[in-house]
Protein backbone atom coordinates (compact mmCIF):
# COMPACT_ATOMS: atom_id res chain seq x y z
CA UNK A 1 0.00 0.00 0.00
CA UNK A 2 1.47 3.40 -0.85
CA UNK A 3 0.69 6.45 1.89
CA UNK A 4 0.22 10.04 0.91
CA UNK A 5 0.56 13.16 2.87
CA UNK A 6 -2.21 15.34 3.63
CA UNK A 7 -1.80 16.74 6.63
CA UNK A 8 0.48 17.61 9.97
CA UNK A 9 -0.05 17.57 13.38
CA UNK A 10 0.77 20.86 14.60
CA UNK A 11 0.16 20.84 18.06
CA UNK A 12 -2.11 19.57 20.73
CA UNK A 13 -5.01 21.20 22.22
CA UNK A 14 -6.57 20.56 25.46
CA UNK A 15 -6.44 17.37 27.61
CA UNK A 16 -9.57 15.72 26.15
CA UNK A 17 -7.15 14.41 22.80
CA UNK A 18 -8.04 17.30 20.62
CA UNK A 19 -4.96 18.28 17.64
CA UNK A 20 -4.72 21.18 15.50
CA UNK A 21 -4.17 19.95 11.79
CA UNK A 22 -2.87 21.77 9.22
CA UNK A 23 -4.85 20.29 6.14
CA UNK A 24 -2.28 19.89 2.81
CA UNK A 25 -6.01 19.00 0.87
CA UNK A 26 -8.23 21.21 -0.97
CA UNK A 27 -11.64 18.90 0.20
CA UNK A 28 -12.43 17.93 3.57
CA UNK A 29 -10.13 14.73 4.67
CA UNK A 30 -10.62 14.44 8.09
CA UNK A 31 -14.44 14.13 8.18
CA UNK A 32 -15.94 11.61 10.84
CA UNK A 33 -15.25 7.95 10.46
CA UNK A 34 -12.47 8.93 8.02
CA UNK A 35 -9.25 6.69 8.18
CA UNK A 36 -5.85 8.45 8.11
CA UNK A 37 -2.34 7.03 8.90
CA UNK A 38 0.50 8.38 11.23
CA UNK A 39 3.82 7.63 10.07
CA UNK A 40 5.99 6.65 13.81
CA UNK A 41 9.66 5.30 13.19
CA UNK A 42 8.91 4.18 9.52
CA UNK A 43 5.67 2.42 10.45
CA UNK A 44 1.69 3.41 9.72
CA UNK A 45 -0.24 3.39 12.20
CA UNK A 46 -4.20 3.68 11.03
CA UNK A 47 -6.38 6.10 13.30
CA UNK A 48 -10.22 6.84 12.70
CA UNK A 49 -11.74 10.62 13.42
CA UNK A 50 -13.86 10.42 15.89
CA UNK A 51 -14.77 14.17 15.76
CA UNK A 52 -13.96 17.07 13.71
CA UNK A 53 -13.83 21.16 12.91
CA UNK A 54 -12.25 23.84 11.64
CA UNK A 55 -11.22 26.73 13.28
CA UNK A 56 -9.73 29.61 12.02
CA UNK A 57 -8.72 27.64 8.95
CA UNK A 58 -7.22 24.54 10.84
CA UNK A 59 -8.83 21.32 11.44
CA UNK A 60 -9.29 20.51 15.42
CA UNK A 61 -9.87 16.16 15.40
CA UNK A 62 -10.75 13.88 17.91
CA UNK A 63 -9.14 10.29 17.26
CA UNK A 64 -11.45 7.83 18.20
CA UNK A 65 -10.48 6.04 21.09
CA UNK A 66 -7.98 8.68 21.86
CA UNK A 67 -9.90 11.33 24.23
CA UNK A 68 -6.68 12.06 26.24
CA UNK A 69 -3.86 14.17 25.81
CA UNK A 70 -1.71 11.16 27.22
CA UNK A 71 -2.86 8.84 24.41
CA UNK A 72 -2.28 11.50 21.60
CA UNK A 73 1.18 13.46 22.31
CA UNK A 74 3.03 10.51 20.18
CA UNK A 75 1.10 12.34 17.18
CA UNK A 76 2.54 15.87 17.90
CA UNK A 77 4.10 17.18 14.87
CA UNK A 78 3.59 14.58 12.99
CA UNK A 79 2.52 14.16 9.20
CA UNK A 80 -1.28 12.46 8.32
CA UNK A 81 -1.27 10.09 5.41
CA UNK A 82 -4.24 8.48 3.29
CA UNK A 83 -3.33 5.02 1.93
CA UNK A 84 -3.60 5.25 -1.97
CA UNK A 85 -7.32 3.55 -1.86
CA UNK A 86 -8.74 6.61 -0.42
CA UNK A 87 -6.63 8.60 -2.79
CA UNK A 88 -7.44 6.85 -5.73
CA UNK A 89 -11.18 6.68 -5.64
CA UNK A 90 -11.64 10.85 -4.69
CA UNK A 91 -10.27 13.30 -7.58
CA UNK A 92 -12.19 14.05 -10.72
CA UNK A 93 -10.34 14.23 -13.87
CA UNK A 94 -9.19 18.19 -13.03
CA UNK A 95 -8.53 18.17 -10.02
CA UNK A 96 -5.02 17.28 -7.94
CA UNK A 97 -3.40 16.48 -4.39
CA UNK A 98 -1.16 19.28 -3.32
CA UNK A 99 1.62 16.54 -3.05
CA UNK A 100 1.56 15.97 -6.81
CA UNK A 101 2.02 19.75 -7.55
CA UNK A 102 4.68 20.52 -4.98
CA UNK A 103 7.96 19.63 -6.71
CA UNK A 104 7.16 20.08 -10.23
CA UNK A 105 8.86 22.30 -12.43
CA UNK A 106 6.73 25.43 -14.00
CA UNK A 107 7.07 26.39 -17.58
CA UNK A 108 5.44 29.17 -19.43
CA UNK A 109 4.51 28.82 -23.14
CA UNK A 110 7.12 29.20 -25.08
CA UNK A 111 9.04 26.35 -22.80
CA UNK A 112 10.97 28.86 -20.52
CA UNK A 113 11.86 27.39 -17.16
CA UNK A 114 10.05 29.84 -14.42
CA UNK A 115 10.56 27.70 -11.13
CA UNK A 116 9.65 25.22 -9.02
CA UNK A 117 6.57 24.78 -7.20
CA UNK A 118 7.19 24.49 -3.28
CA UNK A 119 3.74 25.47 -1.88
CA UNK A 120 0.20 25.34 -2.78
CA UNK A 121 -1.94 27.95 -1.04
CA UNK A 122 -5.51 28.46 -0.18
CA UNK A 123 -7.28 31.69 -0.54
CA UNK A 124 -11.13 32.47 -0.11
CA UNK A 125 -11.41 33.18 -4.27
CA UNK A 126 -8.72 30.42 -5.48
CA UNK A 127 -5.75 28.22 -4.78
CA UNK A 128 -1.80 29.27 -5.78
CA UNK A 129 0.75 27.94 -6.71
CA UNK A 130 3.72 29.29 -4.60
CA UNK A 131 6.78 28.77 -7.74
CA UNK A 132 10.21 29.73 -6.38
CA UNK A 133 13.05 31.06 -9.05
CA UNK A 134 16.23 32.34 -7.35
CA UNK A 135 15.33 32.77 -4.21
CA UNK A 136 12.69 34.66 -4.74
CA UNK A 137 8.50 33.05 -4.52
CA UNK A 138 5.83 34.23 -6.65
CA UNK A 139 1.80 33.51 -6.59
CA UNK A 140 0.33 31.89 -9.68
CA UNK A 141 -3.35 31.36 -9.08
CA UNK A 142 -4.46 27.57 -9.86
CA UNK A 143 -7.06 28.02 -12.07
CA UNK A 144 -7.66 27.67 -16.22
CA UNK A 145 -6.70 31.22 -16.93
CA UNK A 146 -3.29 30.68 -15.66
CA UNK A 147 -2.63 26.92 -15.66
CA UNK A 148 -2.53 25.56 -19.46
CA UNK A 149 -1.60 21.84 -18.78
CA UNK A 150 -0.54 19.65 -16.04
CA UNK A 151 1.65 16.61 -16.67
CA UNK A 152 3.24 14.00 -14.86
CA UNK A 153 6.55 15.73 -15.54
CA UNK A 154 5.66 19.80 -15.64
CA UNK A 155 3.05 22.21 -15.52
CA UNK A 156 2.59 24.66 -18.35
CA UNK A 157 1.29 28.34 -17.76
CA UNK A 158 -0.27 31.45 -19.61
CA UNK A 159 2.46 33.91 -17.99
CA UNK A 160 0.91 37.26 -18.36
CA UNK A 161 2.75 40.31 -17.83
CA UNK A 162 3.93 41.56 -14.02
CA UNK A 163 3.19 37.40 -12.99
CA UNK A 164 7.07 37.18 -12.22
Amino acid sequence: MKYYRCGTVLKTHGLKGEMKVKSYSDFDRFYKGARIFFKIDNEYYEEHVLKSKIVEGYYMITLEGKEDINLIEKYHSKDIYVSDFERLNELEDDEYYYSDLVGKNVYNENNELKGVVVEVREYPKSHYLVVRNDGKDYLVPFIKVFIKEVTKDKIVINEIEGLF
